[in-house]
């Protein structure tokens, strides 16, 4: 069975999410969200979403197994912080940030052709 897109998407964000709100200063106010509508998505940015997207779903399966087998909460919390190390890597090395990958899967799951189109993507990256 496939996974949704929102699945991935909604799981770096939460990794993400940590990370981003510690390193934003006190004073500072977030910045606006900024979802890109279905016409500003350009061909290539769906191959870049499908290529980061499967990187992330192995990168979710082997920290998956690791989760399982932890013991206790700080093993698992150890365990977290990498995965969430590793998948914000995986995001930059492709020139994106987490939040812009997140704003694209936004935009891709509010629109069924791009949805399909996407789907189809990174099925052909498997």
């Amino acid at each position: 069975m496939e996974r949704p897109i929102i699945a991935i998407v909604a799981a770096l964000a939460l990794t993400c999410a940590g990370g981003a709100l510690a390193q934003r200063p006190a004073d500072r106010e977030a910045p606006p969200s900024v979802t890109p509508n279905a016409q500003a998505l350009s061909d290539n940015d769906l191959e870049k979403f499908a290529d980061i997207y499967v990187e992330l779903e192995h990168t979710a399966d082997k920290f998956q197994s690791q989760l399982s087998a932890a013991k206790t909460d700080a093993e698992a919390q150890d365990v977290q912080s990498r995965m969430q190390e590793e998948s914000t890597a995986i995001v930059s090395k492709r020139g994106w940030t987490p939040e812009r990958f997140v704003t694209v899967g936004d935009a891709i799951n509010a629109d069924q052709t791009l949805a399909e189109k996407t789907l189809k993507l990174i099925a052909d990256r498997r």
